[in-house]
């Protein structure tokens, strides 16, 4: 991993299990200095040299859907109205355009295109799952510059497609390489609908499906913590949903071992079915992304000046009661804690794309966007994008995270508590 540097969150709570090779770090916090302000932020106005006066995009999110197919998202994708507002204070009108795609393949494809017909210069899909499959469908036919921010598999990927959050391979090689560095090697995977992620060895695999009895998948996984080839931690993959209903059982019944999750878990989703289901945020849990949530905030680095810049557009916008969601129909307060970096910087990512388009003289977004090489500089709050590839995230962005349920204060205050994520190197 790149990084180098501790999350700064005030306190130092360090709990050493034993068991399994030497034993396992729980990093809660990690404190390297005594603030406790986010960092300087960079300005809260995005300029794009060369972009048109007006930039409309288009936004497509899944309102409802089965497991996995994108609804889970939802609330993240407020990032994109956060990104169109900073941009406009830097003096480009960035008008979005936001279609419901009803988790379905031919949603996908009639909200593309629909955009199409409203005349947007690119799209964000702010969704996830096989029914992209349509989206990626229209938007290849239409040549309309497609970005994904949430969806993981490359067989999604295509021509004029670009993906701007992490990839299969990276989440695999990461979640590896983090139980690797922790020292464990009897790994229980918990299947809930996310398969085995690519490079990850595991010593043994089960499966939970909606409606099954979850205290025989608990019983399991007891029996598993005792003999020779005891476990020494446990790797739940899918959902959101499917993933919490595992997470709070195991806490029922006192299951102390390391839990893992996949990067599913750091959708506003998981947090909600958790508490729903009476599980605790305590708990640490860890898994692998981008470190592009609050605690980045609290570094004193390029990471931690762009995050408090993303922070303070958010709030900027939530004082504001006029401010409604993506879809009209609730006030932008209301899910201000939700509004996530990766819908952000993918609105950033396509004004970038409009300017560069502006410049050539055959007007062709296609042959400008291979061109982009954007990072903080240019106003994303996450890692830097490198567009000369379909996955424009490189795989070093993608990074240890841990879990903590405490209020950094950095939002508006939320109706529910939420999990935050923090980079634990």
């Amino acid at each position: 991993m790149s990084k180098k540097r501790w999350i700064i969150l005030g306190a130092v709570v360090i709990l050493v299990l034993g068991g399994g090779a030497g034993g396992f770090v729980w990093w809660r916090t990690q404190a390297a200095a005594p603030k406790t302000e986010p960092a300087v932020a960079q300005p809260v106005a995005i300029t794009v040299p060369g972009a048109p006066a007006e930039v409309k995009l288009g936004v497509v999110v899944t309102l409802s859907s089965k497991p996995g197919e994108g609804s889970e998202q939802k609330y993240a994708a407020e990032g994109a109205q956060v990104a169109a507002q900073r941009l406009s204070m830097g003096g480009i009108n960035v008008k979005l355009v936001t279609v419901d795609d009803k988790g379905s393949t031919e949603g996908a494809q009639r909200a593309v295109e629909q955009l199409k017909d409203e005349g947007v210069s690119g799209i964000v899909s702010a969704s996830q799952g096989t029914h992209l499959r349509g989206a990626v469908k229209a938007a290849q036919q239409a040549k309309l510059p497609l970005l994904l921010p949430y969806e993981t598999d490359p067989e999604v990927l295509g021509k004029l497609v670009w993906s701007t959050g992490p990839m299969d391979s990276a989440i695999g090689e990461a979640l590896q390489q983090t139980l690797t560095a922790n020292k464990l090697k009897q790994t229980l995977l918990i299947d809930v609908g996310g398969g085995s992620p690519e490079s990850v060895k595991v010593s043994g695999k089960v499966h939970f499906k909606p409606g099954e009895d979850i205290k025989n998948l608990v019983t399991e996984v007891v029996e598993r913590t005792e003999g020779k080839k005891k476990i020494d931690s446990v790797l739940i993959s899918g959902p959101a949903a499917q993933q919490a209903t595992v997470v709070q059982a195991l806490q029922g019944a006192d299951v102390t071992l390391p839990i893992f999750l996949s990067p599913d878990a750091t959708s506003p989703a998981f947090t909600a079915a958790l508490v729903k289901a009476g599980g605790s945020l305590s708990t640490s849990l860890g898994t692998v992304g981008t470190d592009s949530d609050d605690p980045a905030a609290l570094a004193s680095d390029e990471t931690g000046k762009a995050m408090s810049a993303f922070l303070s557009a958010i709030r900027l916008r939530a004082a504001d009661p006029e401010q409604k969601t993506l879809l009209g129909d609730q006030p932008f307060i209301k899910v201000a804690a939700a509004a996530d970096a990766r819908s952000h910087d993918a609105v950033v990512a396509l004004t970038y794309a409009a300017a560069a388009t502006a410049a050539r003289e055959d007007g062709d977004p296609m042959g400008a966007i291979p061109s982009l090489r954007l990072d903080h500089s240019n106003g994303l709050a996450g890692p830097a994008l490198d567009f000369s590839r379909s996955a424009a995230l490189t795989k070093d962005s993608v990074v240890a995270l841990r879990s903590a349920g405490q209020d950094l204060g950095l939002r508006p205050a939320a109706d529910a508590p939420r999990l935050i994520w923090f980079f634990a190197p």
